[in-house]
């Protein structure tokens, strides 16, 4: 994994230019975590599994504000490595590959979801597999016109993984959810978005810079209301209403103590608007 950075701070191993995983800082506030081996169509191997673990290591430890995920090449990512699944077949030791894998990709997934970073995804070409989890842990997909969305767990006889299971049930519905699991119909960009799957559809040339833009629309909104709205939707998830009446609660109690909140109230109140 790559860290470049403003302003120093630990990593955890030697940087090269080569990792397949590469967390860039334009900004304090902003990280962006970029897959970064489109020879390989962005394929999930073992190097790429344990990059995204360190990388999301650093921004658990880091906290910024938003995070984006792009990828470089025509390709988002194919999912995982099946060049590396043959090898491993081949050596009779492909349960521990997976276990191996495994022990990267799960703390990197959780890591990644449990963020107050807002998390906003590019993606484009080919989505397959397990890197659609990277794709679907976002707050804010934005697809380019030439996506391609495949699970094809199925048509290895595999399995979901990357909590791709745990975001698809709830983007969609669980009917809609088995039958691309299971049937893998190809997905593109406009059944995407028809799906809930993105939030909107850009042409590929303007995607890098699409996500960009919405990365500084989060970064202008102010930050404690942007970690509050980021853990409130996550803890809706399991809670009753009452639990998140609660919680509402003590989140806008907590906001009012920022100085952005008195300043944008008074701002609001001087134009003699009544409306948030």
């Amino acid at each position: 994994m790559t860290v470049a950075s403003n302003a120093p701070f630990p990593t955890p191993e030697p940087l090269t230019m080569n990792d397949p995983i590469r967390l860039e800082w334009p900004s304090e506030a902003h990280a962006r975590l970029v897959l970064a081996r489109p020879e390989r169509r962005n394929a999930l191997g073992h190097d790429e599994l344990k990059g995204l673990d360190r990388a999301t290591e650093v921004l658990a430890r880091r906290e910024p504000r938003v995070v984006s995920i792009v990828a470089e090449g025509s390709t988002f990512g194919v999912g995982g490595d099946i060049k590396a699944f043959a090898d491993a077949l081949d050596r009779n030791d492909m349960e521990r590959w997976l276990r191996d894998a495994g022990s990267h990709l799960k703390p990197a997934m959780a890591r990644l979801r449990a963020l107050d970073a807002a998390v906003v995804v590019g993606v484009q070409g080919a989505a397959a597999g397990g890197t659609l989890g990277l794709v679907w842990a976002a707050d804010h997909v934005i697809a380019a016109d030439d996506l391609r969305i495949n699970l094809a767990y199925a048509r290895l006889g595999g399995s979901p993984d990357a909590g791709t299971s745990w975001f698809l049930p709830r983007l969609v519905n669980p009917l809609r959810a088995f039958e691309l699991f299971a049937l893998t119909p190809t997905l593109d960009a406009q059944q995407a978005l028809h799906h809930g799957l993105v939030n909107r559809v850009v042409p590929v040339v303007d995607l890098r810079s699409s996500v960009d833009a919405v990365v500084q629309q989060l970064l202008n909104v102010p930050p404690r209301s942007l970690a509050n709205i980021k853990r409130l939707l996550r803890e809706s998830q399991r809670n009753d209403l009452e639990r998140q009446l609660f919680l509402e609660f003590e989140a806008f109690v907590d906001a009012v103590d920022a100085p952005e909140f008195r300043d944008r109230v008074r701002a609001f109140s001087s134009t003699g608007s009544t409306s948030r």
